[in-house]
């Protein structure tokens, strides 16, 4: 349906020159007022056409391309004309080069991407209204407005606070978004003012905190923390029970050694599973455990059997307080004696295996310092602590809360214990996702460092256990209303397969070829000129780009109410004493 644009993009008084050659991504335009050092203001704006960046539109009919200078430069002859006292009275003649964007019907038409119409040699060019601008990027579709057209602030063109960004849900997380930046470019900031814009509304997004800097964030936002208390005040402390944890979860933390560690601890499993089914009163469970050696295969069999469908669930039950006890359990000969000598029985377990004791007795000493150690607290000794699960399902019901900040900057690296409870809450959201629990209420996930808990892989060359809950929520999360929000500074460590899933990209500054290889092959519109401008991006600026926007657009981003705390440390206050003294 057309709509009327905001500004008609011809005035005479914004006219800088006259197209002079044309190609299918770029065009040559004349400057003249590229040279001048005092250009005329107009409303507010110097439209003299040598900011590097700026957008221009040039004439095509009923049409209007809108297109970016990328370089300004002089002919070769002129070089010198533009030299103080050097050649008196000569004139310049700049040269602009422009990437075509995009058209822009006149008639208010929808915005399609791509160039419908190319301007012809003596086309003229114009400077663009930066509300213009921010008007075709932001644009409500019909399909959106039909959605109630809610509209997140997220910021304003460079030097002109009066041009507001904002954007509907549907384009920011509607395909997934990644939020890339290098250390000090505005990233956090970028993170907390998109929670801060979700926050206004009956909405649902999860926080994963994995330093813990977003603790101001107030607004319609509960904080809870695992492995201790966090900051603020009311951050609760939560704990995320084994049980939650899969199988090769527990591989990963226990990490068994060789090829008979791990088929042990497979069975020890399956055998405690049985045991919490059966109940302690059960004939084959004493003390919670399932004992072996010199006993019938039969009757465990049987059970297995009958029950085999609740031993299949990946979260089943058990007591993992009597893992090594079973694992001791499982060390026998896979055959005992039958009544003639020298003939094996393999209806019954045989006699405690000492050998296989003996090479389980590392991981035996491994799971028992685990189970006391202050840093796995938070999985195996959950007291009487609140699981995050549970916290998360009530959440999900909660109308006067939008956003669910979980931090885990308390959580202990060793052996990956971040990595796979993250993984483990990731999980689970696909799972209730892939229940349809989200088809009414879509939920956005937000993972903040992300290059964390991407592309990881644990276990030894028995056994290789990928971490790839939220490569998965990528790749299928959408179609069940569940979308992720990746925040990281390193973009090269984001697996290719889940960066290309980001259907919208907020790039802040990037110095590293790698981490801008991997923008350009992510971003399909994003050429090399464009490119080149993110080395030199001011704190707080950002490319916002992607499937659902016409064209690449550089923004500033507005600070959020509630700073993260990612600054380093002050050296000039902490060592001030210190240099007195010296």
């Amino acid at each position: 349906m057309a709509e009327a644009l905001v500004s008609y993009p011809f005035e005479p008084e914004r006219y800088i020159g006259t197209v002079v050659e044309i190609g299918p991504s770029r065009a040559r335009v004349n400057l003249p007022l590229a040279s001048r050092l005092d250009g005329e203001l107009h409303h507010g704006e110097r439209p003299g056409g040598n900011d590097v960046g700026q957008f221009l539109m040039l004439d095509a009919g009923d049409v209007a391309v809108l297109a970016r200078l990328t370089e300004v430069r002089l002919p070769e002859r002129e070089r010198l004309s533009v030299e103080p006292g050097v050649t008196r009275g000569a004139e310049a003649h700049p040269l602009g080069t422009v990437q075509l964007l995009t058209s822009v019907p006149l008639s208010g038409d929808p915005i399609e991407r791509g160039v419908t119409r190319f301007p012809s040699i003596g086309a003229r060019a114009y400077s663009v209204d930066p509300a213009l601008v921010a008007w075709i990027v932001g644009r409500v579709t019909d399909e959106e407005k039909n959605d109630a057209a809610l509209l997140l602030d997220l910021a304003q063109l460079p030097g002109t606070a009066s041009a507001k960004v904002r954007v509907t849900p549907e384009r920011l997380f509607g395909r997934h978004c990644a939020i890339l930046g290098a250390t000090g470019s505005g990233k956090s900031w970028s993170l907390a003012r998109v929670i801060e814009r979700v926050s206004k509304f009956q909405a649902k997004a999860i926080l994963l905190d994995a330093t813990g800097e977003y603790y101001a964030l107030d607004d319609h936002v509960r904080h809870v923390s695992l492995g201790g208390k966090d900051r603020p005040n009311a951050c609760e402390t939560h704990s995320f029970p084994y049980i939650h944890l899969e199988e090769r979860d527990l591989f990963a933390l226990f990490q068994p050694a060789d090829k008979v560690q791990g088929p042990r601890l497979r069975e020890a499993i399956k055998s405690l599973k049985l045991a919490r089914i059966l109940g302690e009163t059960h004939v084959l469970v004493e003390d919670g455990c399932i004992p072996k050696a010199n006993r019938a295969k039969g009757p465990f069999e049987t059970e297995y059997a009958v029950h085999a469908g609740d031993l299949a669930e990946p979260h089943a039950d058990f007591d993992v307080r009597h893992l090594p006890k079973q694992i001791e359990f499982e060390c026998v000969w896979p055959s005992g004696w039958g009544q003639q000598r020298g003939v094996k029985d393999h209806s019954v377990w045989g006699d405690p295996d000492e050998g296989s004791l003996s090479m389980c007795m590392t991981l035996l000493a491994r799971i028992e310092s685990d189970l006391s150690a202050p840093q796995f607290a938070p999985i195996f000794d959950q007291g009487a602590l609140p699981s995050l699960l549970a916290t998360l399902e009530k959440f999900l019901q909660d109308d006067k809360t939008s956003v669910l900040r979980v931090s885990l900057r308390n959580l202990a690296f060793d052996r990956n214990v971040r990595e796979i409870v993250a993984n483990g809450v990731g999980r689970n959201l696909l799972r209730w996702a892939r229940e349809e629990r989200f088809r009414e209420q879509p939920v956005v996930v937000c993972v903040d460092e992300a290059h964390q808990f991407l592309n990881k892989e644990l276990g030894d060359e028995f056994s290789r256990y990928p971490l790839d809950a939220f490569d998965l929520i990528s790749k299928e999360g959408r179609k069940y209303s569940l979308s992720i929000c990746l925040a990281t500074q390193r973009p090269r460590d984001i697996p290719d397969a889940v960066i290309g899933q980001m259907g919208t990209l907020l790039v802040h500054r990037l110095t590293n070829d790698r981490d801008r290889e991997m923008v350009e092959r992510a971003a399909g519109e994003l050429d090399r000129s464009a490119a080149e401008f993110l080395p030199t991006l001011a704190p707080g600026q950002a490319l916002l780009l992607g499937v659902e926007f016409p064209i690449p657009l550089t923004i500033q981003v507005s600070p959020p109410i509630a700073e993260p705390d990612s600054k380093g440390p002050d050296f000039q206050t902490h060592w001030r004493r210190a240099a007195d003294v010296a």
